[in-house]
Parts: C-alpha cells; sequence; structure tokens
C-alpha cells in the first residue's frame, strides 16, 4: 500500500503565512464544486470549463498579489 507522509501542521503554517494561496484555493475549489454540480444537473460537463475556472482563479490570485504589493507601495510613499 503507498503512504504518503503529509505533514499537516507545515502545511497550515504556510497557508497561514501566504493569504493570497487560501484565497486562491478556496475560489478555486468553489468553482469546481460549482461547475461540478451545475454540469451534473444540466448535463453538459466539460473538461474546458473547469480549465476556464483554474485561469479565473489564477487571475484572482495574481490580482491580490499585484493589489497587496501597490498598497504596501502606497501607504510607505504616504509615511515618508
Amino acid at each position: 500500500m503507498l503512504s504518503i507522509h503529509f505533514n499537516k501542521e507545515l502545511f497550515i503554517n504556510a497557508l497561514k503565512a501566504n493569504k493570497n494561496m487560501v484565497t486562491f484555493l478556496s475560489t478555486t475549489i468553489a468553482l469546481m464544486l460549482t461547475l461540478l454540480i451545475q454540469g451534473l444537473m444540466q448535463g453538459n460537463l466539460r473538461l474546458e470549463y473547469f480549465g476556464y475556472a483554474v485561469v479565473v482563479s489564477f487571475a484572482f490570485y495574481l490580482w491580490a498579489v499585484i493589489d497587496a504589493k501597490y498598497r504596501k507601495q502606497k501607504c510607505s510613499d504616504y509615511l515618508e
């Protein structure tokens, strides 16, 4: 049997340190579940839709990272 050792504390601490990654992961999971439910109910489940969901989630992640860096820079400009 394949045994995978997974250090949960290390993973949780990494997520706490990177809140943008938590947003990315939760958005991705929510989109995937919504697509799965909608696709099963209407019968038009396609793999491309899941790819689009990953792209949209990554766009949100990138937006959050850029926004956080811009806000830090803008805040430091006000302090000087």
